[in-house]
């Protein structure tokens, strides 16, 4: 198979979080899989909001949160496990982070390269792609 591409474009904490997991099983079942976060998607993983937990969340992310007997990852540690099993690449959007003005230093380090649209849509060109 020749794999996904997920262009994660939301900032909310359940779509984050789906991302991951479904990142993560495809790696693990040796699926290939590029991850492109983009606009709010990847302002989620600024190394503040992660810190704050500062994240739009809906009823469902909430009680994933608050739930005492589940031991959830989350979705930035999601991605950094997922590179252990299988074949993950993660994307940080080029034109996202010139309009912020960060540098890749300024998020979470999952990211394996910066990207324009264009990069990504290469390396998509023989994947699923799904839009988040």
């Amino acid at each position: 198979m020749p794999g996904y591409a997920i262009v994660l474009a939301s900032g909310k904490f359940e779509r984050l979080q789906a991302v991951a997991n479904i990142a993560s099983i495809a790696a693990a079942s040796e699926i290939p899989v590029d991850v492109f976060a983009t606009m709010d998607g990847l302002e989620a993983f600024d190394r503040d909001v992660v810190a704050g937990m500062d994240f739009e969340i809906g009823p469902v992310g909430r009680a994933m949160l608050e739930a005492e007997h589940m031991d959830m990852a989350l979705f930035s540690e999601n991605l950094a496990r997922a590179k252990e099993l299988g074949p993950i690449s993660v994307y940080a959007c080029e034109l996202s982070m010139d309009a912020l003005g960060k540098a890749l230093e300024d998020y979470e380090d999952v990211f394996d390269d910066v990207l324009g649209v264009s990069g990504f849509l290469t390396r998509a060109e023989d994947k699923q792609v799904m839009f988040v």
